[in-house]
C-alpha cells in the first residue's frame, strides 16, 4: 500500500457522509409531512370560510334581535301612554294606537327574520363543526409524520455524526498538503477527489490510462502526488 493510502479512507467515509446527508435532505417523510400539511391547511381554510358564512349570519341576526328590541321599547313605551291617563284625545288616542300596531308588527316581522337567519345557521354550523373536526384529525396526522420525520433525521444525523468522527481520525494520517488538494479537488468534481488505480484503470472515471502515462505513474514516488490523466483526481497507487 502507498503513503497516501489512508485518502482512500477519507474518500470511502467522505461518500458514506455524502450519502447520509442526501437521504437525510430527501427524507420520504418529508413529502408525506408537505403533503399532510397541504391537506390540513386546505382544510382550515374551507373551515374558515364556512366561520365567515356563519359569521355573518350571526351579525345578521344579532342586528335584527337588537332592532326587534328597540322597536319593542317603543311600543310598550306607547303602551304605557295610552293606559297611564296621559293621553286623553280621541284622535291623539287613535294614532297612538296605530303606531303601536305598526310597532308589534314590525316587531313580529323582525323576530320572524331572525329566527329564519338562525334556522339558515344550523346546517353551516353543522359544517364548521365537522370541518374543524377533520381539521383536528388532520393536526393529529400531521404531528404523527413530523415526529416520525423527526426520528428519522435524527437517526441519520447520529449515523452522520459518527462518520464525521470517523473521518477526523482517517484525515489524521494524511499529510495536510495533501489533504488540501484532496478537498478542492472533490469540491470541483462533484465529491470524488480520489481514487484508486487498479491495473490500469482510474476507479474515480472508470477510464483506461495510456501505457506511456501508467508507466510514470507507477515510476512516480510512492508517496508523490499523482493525478489521472483523465479525470484529474488523485490517483492512490
Amino acid at each position: 500500500m502507498g503513503s497516501l493510502d489512508g485518502l482512500i479512507d477519507v474518500q470511502t467515509l467522505d461518500t458514506r457522509a455524502d450519502q447520509v446527508r442526501h437521504r437525510r435532505d430527501h427524507l420520504p417523510q418529508a413529502e408525506a409531512v408537505a403533503e399532510a400539511r397541504r391537506d390540513r391547511d386546505a382544510a382550515d381554510a374551507r373551515a374558515e370560510t364556512a366561520r365567515g358564512r356563519l359569521r355573518e349570519l350571526v351579525k345578521r341576526e344579532k342586528a335584527l334581535e337588537d332592532e326587534a328590541a328597540l322597536v319593542e321599547d317603543k311600543a310598550a313605551e306607547i303602551d304605557r301612554k295610552l293606559y297611564d291617563g296621559s293621553v286623553v284625545a280621541h284622535k291623539e288616542l287613535e294614532a297612538f294606537q296605530a303606531d303601536h300596531r305598526l310597532l308589534k308588527a314590525r316587531q313580529s316581522e323582525l323576530e320572524d327574520e331572525a329566527i329564519e337567519i338562525m334556522e339558515a345557521a344550523e346546517p353551516i354550523q353543522a359544517e364548521v363543526d365537522a370541518l374543524e373536526s377533520e381539521v383536528a384529525g388532520l393536526d393529529a396526522r400531521l404531528d404523527a409524520l413530523t415526529a416520525e420525520m423527526d426520528a428519522a433525521r435524527s437517526e441519520l444525523d447520529g449515523e452522520l455524526a459518527t462518520l464525521e468522527r470517523e473521518r477526523a481520525v482517517a484525515a489524521g494520517a494524511v499529510p495536510d498538503d495533501v489533504l488540501v488538494a484532496y478537498e478542492s479537488t472533490r469540491s470541483r468534481l462533484g465529491g470524488v477527489g480520489a481514487a484508486r488505480l487498479l491495473g490500469n484503470r482510474c476507479e474515480g472515471c472508470h477510464l483506461e490510462i495510456p501505457s506511456a502515462e501508467l508507466e510514470a505513474l507507477r515510476h512516480a514516488p510512492e508517496d508523490a502526488l499523482v493525478l489521472c490523466p483523465e479525470c484529474d483526481r488523485i490517483l492512490v497507487r
